[in-house]
């Protein structure tokens, strides 16, 4: 890679930081969620390789940065035994479902709209300052904080096992990876 290539690749990490510096000028804007979930998949169809994971992600040029040090500690069995994969996975899942389900019924009117961030699914904290209101749906303003608090949670655990680890390790749980390996293997095994 050349190096104006690679300090590209490693700047995209002011990506993940303007979004969530976004979330205080719109939380609207945390709907941008959807962009990062479908552009893997996007490339991956039509690379068959994980051009995302591999050059454009931006979290990963965000752990990249804050996971420098070399005393790391050993990877732990149960990140490399696949377990954490699989409930990142699950994890991501439910999050999903909870945000669709949640979204429609605040749609249909039978639940509040979640107007704050959630971490981890099940702590709240507080809604965010917004520079800019904007009127927008009571469904739209719920997804929007959905949205974010998932980012928001996903990112934590990424920094935290960076800083912990090493600077790729969230790489091998991320739901984004593992569903991108699960479609490879998919595509070759029917080659």
């Amino acid at each position: 890679m050349s190096t104006k290539r690679s300090g590209l690749v490693a700047g995209l990490f002011f990506l993940t930081l303007t979004y969530f510096a976004l979330g205080f000028v719109s939380i609207l804007t945390a709907n941008l969620a959807l962009l990062c979930m479908t552009i893997p998949f996007i490339l991956l169809a039509k690379a068959k390789k994980k051009v995302w994971c591999q050059h454009y992600c931006p979290r990963a040029s965000l752990i990249d940065q804050v996971g420098k040090k070399h005393d790391w500690r050993k990877n732990p069995a149960f990140i490399t035994n696949g377990k954490l994969k699989s409930f990142m996975l699950w994890y991501f899942g439910l999050n999903l479902l909870f945000i669709t389900g949640s979204t429609i019924q605040v749609a249909l009117h039978r639940m509040e709209a979640m107007a704050y961030i959630r971490l981890f699914i099940a702590f709240p904290l507080f809604p965010l300052p917004q520079v800019i209101s904007i009127e927008a749906p009571a469904f739209l303003m719920h997804l929007s904080y959905r949205f974010y608090s998932m980012m928001l949670s996903t990112t934590i655990i990424a920094v935290v096992l960076s800083r912990i680890y090493r600077p790729r390790i969230w790489c091998a749980v991320c739901p984004v990876g593992t569903l991108s390996n699960k479609y490879l293997n998919l595509t070759h095994a029917k080659e």
